[in-house]
């Protein structure tokens, strides 16, 4: 099932050259048969299958096709749908709330894995050489660390509708969480690492 058993995550950057806002619809057209495809086979073999989080001027792009690909699919009695939510961009949780409404929207259980993200450098230089007023990830690890929490506790107050997905190797961050998992009665969340990180923990 897809809580006990293997799941897989996926780049759709690795599925499509031009996988890019710029590019929208032929993305749309050429990525989503792919990707409800790799959903479709997810769901016959009952494993989890996440979209993997990558740069931020992907992300709205990435949301349409993980929410077309599940229209496509019509099957929500699956709950191994999943997307990747990374804490340091600051849409975190308005991500987080978009995602609780789709599943909401379509009465299907969905899996949120929680991260705190993997491309700061790229994010702040892009932004640099673009012009931007702002960052579009928080610029101070606390803030990131914060918002992972707050993430933390959205995702743990809709259990009716996600399946929480914890990935952290920090001590802090995993500990607050498992505390407020008790705190909220939450018994359907797992942690994660990544492979050979943060066994002893």
């Amino acid at each position: 099932g897809v809580q006990r058993g293997p799941g897989v995550s996926v780049k759709l950057s690795a599925l499509h050259p031009r996988y890019e806002t710029r590019q929208r619809e032929r993305a749309m057209h050429e990525l989503l048969p792919r990707l409800t495809e790799l959903m479709r086979l997810a769901a016959h073999y009952d494993i989890g299958l996440a979209v993997d989080a990558e740069e931020t001027d992907r992300l709205d792009l990435s949301l349409d096709l993980f929410e077309a690909a599940l229209e496509k699919l019509a099957t929500p009695e699956w709950a191994g749908a999943g997307f990747v939510v990374q804490s340091y961009q600051k849409r975190c949780i308005a991500v987080i709330d978009w995602l609780i409404d789709l599943a909401r929207r379509r009465k299907q259980k969905l899996m949120v894995r929680l991260v705190k993200g993997a491309y700061w450098d790229g994010e702040i230089k892009r932004a640099q050489v673009d012009g931007l007023n702002d960052y579009p990830v928080f610029t101070r690890k606390a803030h990131s660390d914060l918002a992972y929490l707050a993430c933390a506790a959205r995702l743990l107050a809709s259990q009716d509708n996600i399946y929480p997905q914890f990935a952290t190797h920090n001590a802090q961050t995993l500990t607050t969480v498992f505390a407020m998992a008790q705190r909220a009665g939450a018994t359907a969340y797992e942690f994660q690492c990544l492979h050979g990180m943060g066994e002893p923990l």
